[in-house]
């Protein structure tokens, strides 16, 4: 069940490395060195320049060599023929920027994971309407922490929150604390033309910086 798959990969790690930019000449080595550092889920945003389903493609058929501890999928998904092409080229996440009831009720009826951009609290329950069970609170290192703890006194403890935008190994535990139970990370993790040494650096800091904050719901 994807559900499970998806939750078993933030467990194992909860952060979702974005990577926009990459090419399907890169997209084995960038993977690979993720993957090495511990990371379990990774998105291709669809407006990344080269052939972004190419490279959903590829990243599927080599995290699917990887257990089911591993899953990936597309960002800035903004149209349903969008989710159709992400789900023919393997993608099992799809993340939009916004939160548009059309595209989580596509996502639902292929049986993929909806991941829709929200903010407030009229998006969150208007996804969670549409039938979204993960909200992408975006961009959220906008606003303080406490922001995103007061939000959570009204969603529904079942739905698994993820920060998005802004998050550094500085400020993870302290969204973590406010209710983030996973954190999807851009540039800080991967840019585009990063060699692979420049991208294991980034995913050790992060990965480490995640494991910190993870400790923090086991005290």
């Amino acid at each position: 069940m994807l559900s499970q798959q998806f939750h078993q990969a933030l467990e194992a790690c909860p952060l979702i490395a974005i990577i926009r930019g990459v090419t399907p000449d890169e997209i084995d080595m960038v993977a690979n060195t993720l993957l090495e550092a511990g990371v379990r889920a990774i998105e291709i945003p669809l407006n990344s320049p080269v052939e972004p389903l190419k490279s959903i493609e590829r990243l599927a058929q080599i995290m699917g060599d990887c257990g089911e501890t591993t899953i990936c999928g597309a960002g800035t998904v903004l149209t349903s023929e969008q989710v159709q092409s992400v789900q023919n080229a393997g993608g099992k996440i799809i993340v939009s920027p916004n939160c548009d009831p059309e595209i989580i009720r596509a996502t639902i009826d292929r049986d993929l994971i909806s991941v829709p951009g929200c903010l407030t609290p009229t998006e969150a329950f208007s996804a969670l309407k549409a039938g979204a069970r993960v909200l992408k609170m975006f961009p959220v290192a906008d606003f303080p922490a406490q922001y995103l703890e007061s939000l959570g006194a009204v969603v529904p403890k079942d739905i698994l929150t993820l920060a998005v935008g802004g998050i550094t190994d500085a400020n993870m535990e302290e969204y973590w604390k406010a209710g983030a139970r996973g954190f999807g990370l851009g540039s800080n993790i991967y840019a585009a033309g990063d060699n692979a040494s420049q991208i294991a650096d980034k995913a050790r800091i992060m990965v480490d910086a995640a494991s910190r904050a993870k400790a923090l719901g086991n005290l």
